[in-house]
């Protein structure tokens, strides 16, 4: 059907409203539903429509748990990390063993620098959910803030056998083993293994060369360790260049031009580097 001015599609609306207000509620509500579900809405969008189910009182006690829950998410993209924990608090009241609340409110806390509750939500998803990959990989990050690196590199070990397909998973696990700030505590053979199969998943990632190389630089390897380095300068280009070039000039063994350029100065330092057994970045661990 097709109105012919405004004021007749006005009063159109007033009366289907006005005589079916179930109709018009139940469509209002599936519209709502849909913006608060939806991820690729804006927040303020997601916010709103979030708070007008939560006000509606039509929903059940599971379903309050789940929109609080996508409230609080949205508050985290907004960075609005006080409102997100409120609600997230609110989703867990409403549904305690939705391991993802747990995990959301984690995530929330550790942006307002809570890593004791941060770590106190995540012990609490592998309480509920033992084979929880993504909780044992986050705890393990907090670990590492701890400079606990046993507890992390168990952690890893545990994420990447419950998800082995996790090429963050299994970097993070090989770095840790390659650069191990105990140096006793190193296995560059076993890095290799876990960085190659997070090649083998994302054989792109110049992150994952260069922890190739500083585990073939553990394990004597310094030929496999050069071409792994290079690699990563490859894939990353003039950026990642340049910060090679920075950290090997700070460490003494570049003295050009800091430019991203590449050449053979930079792989004449590099060599250097390789057979003092240094591994770049190896503070960031």
């Amino acid at each position: 059907m097709i109105f012919r001015s405004l004021s007749l599609y006005v009063c159109a609306l007033f009366a289907i409203s006005f005589f079916f207000p179930q109709l018009t509620h139940a469509q209002n509500f599936q519209t709502q539903s849909r913006h608060c579900n939806n991820p690729d809405a804006s927040v303020a969008l997601r916010i709103e429509a979030c708070g007008w189910l939560i006000q509606s009182g039509q929903l059940p006690d599971k379903g309050y748990g789940i929109v609080y829950r996508l409230r609080g998410m949205a508050y985290i993209d907004g960075e609005d990390y006080d409102l997100a924990v409120a609600d997230l608090t609110q989703a867990i009241a409403h549904d305690p063993k939705r391991v993802s609340n747990y995990l959301d409110r984690a995530y929330a806390h550790s942006f307002r620098n809570y890593n004791g509750l941060a770590m106190d939500d995540y012990n609490q998803a592998i309480a509920i959910d033992p084979y929880n990959a993504e909780a044992y990989f986050y705890r393990a990050g907090l670990f590492i803030d701890k400079k606990q690196v046993d507890l992390a590199i168990l952690d890893y070990r545990a994420a990447v056998r419950l998800d082995p397909d996790d090429a963050y998973g299994l970097n993070s696990l090989a770095w840790l083993l390659a650069v191990n700030p105990d140096k006793a505590e190193r296995r560059g053979a076993e890095a290799i293994i876990f960085a190659q199969r997070a090649l083998d998943v994302n054989p792109d990632d110049y992150e994952i060369w260069d922890t190739l190389a500083a585990a073939y630089v553990e394990d004597g390897q310094g030929d496999k360790a050069l071409d792994a380095y290079l690699k990563a300068q490859e894939i990353g280009g003039q950026d990642r260049i340049e910060m090679d070039q920075i950290w090997l000039k700070e460490n003494g063994y570049y003295f050009g031009q800091t430019d991203g350029a590449g050449g053979e100065e930079t792989i004449k330092s590099l060599k250097e580097c390789i057979a003092a057994s240094c591994q770049m970045h190896s503070e960031l661990w």
